[in-house]
């Protein structure tokens, strides 16, 4: 009995085997409910708290997408036991699973690395880290661990024994896969060849399908069932009387109508546009380095917002040329301006200039920051120019601006704006924003497509351009000739509505794209052009010219802006000085587009884009540029172009055609219209100048100032046309003008 005793006392306790199994059904289903409730980075949203959190993020990190299968593992293994029914070779069951597990570990890391888009799906419920690709960390920039962290290390990333090195690719897939699919086989106990026997009789049932599914085919009309969806819609409307042509050879571009002066001249039959070659690449930044600034970044941000007290955490992070946008999703409860109000705080502890806070995304739940890059990037114009010619995109007037913070070129049609003012102090880039501008148009359009009016009144920056075939005239330095030049353009304008009043069309567009009836066309009282171009006015001061004579320079352009989209005259406005004195009510009405460069203050920033902003750009190519029929401001790197690409530019096209202004000098040319046989001034207002004079009998410039609204320059003009036409006398210092009426005059005028 004392044997017997002591037996039992040592005997060992086993667990049902029903008990086993229902432990492990409660343990997989655990598992599956921490594993699908799983968002990375968000413990509170995990279905079993902080400890399923913890346990999910340790498989996801191991195994990736593939550990969802260990749940269902355990779980088919416990009902097995549950039930009482036989598992053969355990053992060998659970070294199947596991080498089943890697494979497909290994082979959704090779869908990872290679389609990183499609891994971003699952990107909130896996592992995920930044890594470098280009100067880009968008959304498809993260590195989503699909297989789990030491899988893709082992595929990927081990420099003399990874996988991928020794097999490469397609040797990788071939290699697990089948040992996938023999793992699978031997796990599951399928034998394959009844498997093969009903794939070869549901082939050979297919086959005696074949001739009824032919006749049900010819049966069924296919395009009635796929356009009767889209046989009404049509989502954006032709404009009328516009037509997009194809290209007329260049040496049918010629004309016979003195009428329109900037009508192209056909002289160009054999032009070629600028290559790209001309112009040099800029230095690349290797984007490894940027790496761990990111990350560092992205931990000091969060790091200030939890010592402020604020529950925040850092999205999407996207790399530009020369900042950084930090997507931050605040906590609910979180007050947007309390964010916002912590602005310079988050510039001290990330040791930046400046930053920028757009409180909210427009269009996401996010708060974006804004912050320097500590290698900034420049943005080359030959590489905006190759992705503009390799998009085959055309646009009419294509202005090359630079890059936005996700690395997306940005380019527009100066014909959609359709006018453009650029404003930002000395240093910010804006003289060289212009020289793109122009770059932009001499590297796509030929001299008979557009033709330039420049003015310059520092007589350094633009004078350059003065060769070129494009240019109507030479460069304006001096603002009395920009005042002529401006109501040259406005005459133009009024002679091209009158054209396309005569032949009925609406636009340039359908203008350029009519057919020509010469019959009907030299009927008419003026000779009508074959074609028109494009005219481009780029005034690089403004401010300089306001304050010489701001009535006379503010009237045209608001006309020219009001108008003048119609006939193919654009203007582009630039000032170093956005005070409204200068950027006046009138004209900023008519100019929706703008580009703001860094400015001294706020006060510019909201005068030049109606918001704060400008003030805490970077310079030196920064800026915010809203775009047409958009409120919405893109922060932009703008491109850089060397003197020596611009002189190349320059030289390739000069050697080609020669200087050919249409337009001499402007100033020759008022003076020519101001000597009209007539006996009348060509100034509008001369006919009201005169009656002025005659009855209020005083006649002084001020006094002209003052009763017509204009400024000093035109006043004055109209003195001198006044004392021409002998309606006055000569000036006799401080005394006051004679005045001959007309039974005084010689002649009655």
């Amino acid at each position: 009995m004392a044997r017997n005793k002591i037996r039992v006392a040592h005997s060992k306790f086993q667990v049902p085997t029903a008990v086993q199994g229902f432990l492990l059904l409660c343990l997989a289903v655990l598992l599956a409910l921490s594993s699908f409730s799983f968002i990375d980075g968000e413990p509170s949203k995990n279905w079993l708290g902080l400890f399923g959190h913890i346990t999910s993020w340790g498989f996801q990190y191991l195994f990736g997408l593939t550990s969802l299968l260990i749940p269902v593992y355990i779980g088919w293994y416990g009902t097995m036991l549950l039930l009482n029914k036989p598992i053969l070779h355990p053992r060998w069951k659970m070294a199947w699973f596991c080498l089943a597990l890697f494979s497909l570990s290994v082979l959704f890391s090779m869908v990872a690395q290679a389609k990183p888009m499609l891994a971003s799906y699952f990107g909130r419920w896996v592992y995920s880290e930044f890594y470098p690709k280009g100067a880009i960390f968008a959304p498809e920039g993260l590195r989503h661990y699909l297989g789990g962290v030491p899988v893709h290390h082992l595929y990927f990333d081990t420099n003399q024994f990874s996988l991928y090195r020794i097999f490469g690719g397609v040797g990788t897939f071939l290699i697990f896969f089948c040992t996938f699919v023999v793992s699978g086989v031997l796990l599951t106990n399928v034998r394959l060849s009844p498997l093969m026997k009903k794939m070869k009789e549901s082939i050979k049932k297919l086959q005696e399908h074949k001739p009824r599914l032919e006749r049900l085919k010819a049966a069924i009309s296919r395009p009635k069932i796929i356009e009767r969806p889209f046989a009404g819609i049509e989502l954006e409307p032709p404009p009328p009387m516009v037509a997009n042509p194809d290209p007329i050879p260049q040496e049918k571009r010629e004309t016979t109508a003195p009428v329109s002066k900037s009508a192209p001249t056909g002289k160009l039959s054999h032009y070629t546009l600028p290559p790209s070659s001309l112009l040099t690449h800029v230095k690349q930044i290797d984007p490894s380095t940027l790496k761990n600034d990111l990350r560092r970044q992205a931990e000091v941000l969060e790091e200030t917002f939890a010592s402020f007290g604020i529950e925040a955490k850092v999205g999407e992070i996207h790399c530009g040329p020369t900042i950084t946008s930090f997507e931050v999703h605040p906590a609910v409860g979180v007050k947007v301006q309390k964010i916002k109000a912590l602005e310079n705080d988050i510039a001290l502890n990330m040791q930046a200039k400046s930053i920028r806070i757009i409180a909210p995304i427009p269009g996401k739940a996010a708060v974006g920051i804004e912050v320097p890059n500590f290698h900034p990037q420049e943005v080359g114009f030959r590489e905006l120019l190759e992705n503009y010619k390799r998009a085959g995109k055309k646009c009419h007037i294509p202005l090359l601006l630079g890059k936005v913070v996700n690395g997306d070129d940005v380019w527009t049609d100066l014909t959609k704006m359709p006018h453009l003012i650029i404003a930002g102090a000395t240093g910010s880039g804006k003289s060289v924003c212009i020289n793109t501008i122009v770059m932009s148009i001499l590297m796509n359009n030929s001299p008979d497509e557009i033709k330039l009016v420049i003015v310059d009144p520092k007589k350094v920056e633009l004078t350059g351009y003065s060769r070129l075939p494009h240019m109507l005239a030479p460069v304006i330095t001096e603002p009395g000739e920009a005042c002529a030049g401006l109501g040259w353009l406005v005459k133009e304008m009024e002679k091209r509505y009158e054209i396309f009043r005569i032949l009925g069309t609406r636009n340039i567009h359908g203008f350029n794209a009519r057919k020509i009836n010469k019959e009907l066309e030299e009927s008419f009282e003026y000779e009508i052009p074959k074609k028109m171009p494009y005219i481009v006015v780029i005034i690089d001061e403004l401010a300089d010219l306001m304050m010489v004579s701001s009535s006379d320079i503010e009237t045209p352009i608001a006309r020219i802006a009001q108008m003048a989209r119609a006939v193919g005259i654009h203007l582009i406005l630039a000032t170093q000085r956005p005070s409204r004195e200068v950027i006046t009510g009138l004209i900023k009405a008519n100019f929706p587009t703008r580009i703001a460069f860094k400015v001294a203050n706020r006060v510019n920033s909201q005068i030049i884009i109606d918001e704060n902003g400008a003030e805490s750009l970077l310079g030196n190519g920064d800026m915010l540029f809203m775009p047409p029929g958009s409120s919405n401001l893109v922060r932009t790197q703008g491109a850089f172009i060397r003197d020596e690409d611009i002189n190349n530019v320059i030289d390739f096209i000069c050697d080609q055609a020669p200087t050919d202004y249409l337009i001499p000098s402007f100033n020759a040319l008022l003076r020519q219209d101001n000597s009209s046989p007539d006996g009348e001034g060509n100034d509008p207002l001369y006919r009201e100048a005169k009656a002025l004079v005659f009855e209020t009998g005083n006649a002084s410039t001020t006094f002209l100032q003052r009763k017509l609204k204009i400024g000093y320059a035109r006043a004055a003009s109209l003195m001198d046309e006044l004392e021409a036409m002998g309606i006055i006398g000569p000036g006799e210092g401080a005394k006051p003008r004679k005045i001959f009426y007309p039974s005084q005059s010689k002649d009655d005028r």
